[in-house]
């Protein structure tokens, strides 16, 4: 799927789903991210989402431009969709969005945008390989809060796993590209904390080094479904890249 393709897919999310009219978008939004609407942090969750959605209808913008695509062919789709998915309107009701961002011309933008950037497309993560890696994080902080740990692991943990899990949670808005991000920022973690990180390891204790090896399995997944996903847009030039990077880096945490 390409960036027109993933909007288009969210667009169809957001009309094409029955819902009452009374509504709040914040709810309307958990759902068509596929988040747990009652959640503490769903609201919190939604904005990430909806920062990132408008970040990529400005790139899909940036891409049609390039192929000098005019400006009065992204519309009014692509302005209207903007407009519903400000974070301003998280506590308004759905009824005063849906008749404007129903109508037909709008899904016409994100089509033949779609069709267009056929050839910029990447494969899709599918659905089980995306639940088993929410599965693992799900999994590695529950053994973060049970497990006793020095400050300094226990931070360095869960920043890897928040940068992970926010990658995760955009994946559908934006595709792979975060969460290379995400891991090229825990490559660089591990790399720049290497003489500290060794010295807390050398005298953790084995349940802290449990976490530690969980960590860089949750990262090494992470990081080979992510060179299978880009695989296709790459044409194979540079598969597997993360892994051949990140791996090296986790050798002695994920053994130890």
């Amino acid at each position: 799927m390409n960036t027109a393709g993933r909007l288009l897919s969210i667009y169809d999310k957001l009309v094409g789903t029955g819902r009452g009219n009374d509504i709040a978008m914040v709810k309307v939004w958990a759902e068509v991210f596929g988040l747990t609407p009652d959640s503490p942090t769903a609201e919190d969750d939604v904005v990430t989402c909806l920062q990132a959605l408008r970040a990529e209808m400005d790139n899909l913008r940036v891409k049609l431009l390039a192929l000098n695509t005019p400006e009065n062919l992204m519309q009014p789709g692509l302005t209207r969709f903007r407009n519903v998915s400000s974070t301003s309107n998280l506590n308004a009701g759905w009824n005063g969005f849906r008749d404007e961002i129903s109508k037909p011309e709008n899904r016409l933008v994100f089509a033949w945008a779609d069709w267009t950037l056929r050839d910029d497309s990447e494969e899709d993560m599918c659905q089980e390989q995306f639940d088993e890696l929410m599965s693992e994080i799900d999994s590695l902080e529950a053994s973060l809060r049970d497990t006793e740990m020095a400050l300094y692991l226990r931070d360095f943990v869960q920043r890897q796993v928040d940068a992970i899990r926010t990658a995760l949670r955009i994946y559908r808005v934006q595709g792979v590209r975060p969460i290379e991000a995400a891991l090229h920022q825990v490559a660089g973690a591990y790399t720049l904390e290497k003489s500290r990180l060794e010295a807390a390891q050398s005298v953790a204790s084995e349940s802290e080094k449990s976490v530690l090896s969980r960590m860089g399995g949750l990262v090494e997944k992470a990081a080979r479904v992510a060179d299978q996903i880009d695989k296709i847009r790459k044409a194979g030039e540079g598969a597997y890249g993360l892994a051949k990077t990140v791996l090296p880096l986790l050798a002695s945490y994920v053994s130890g």
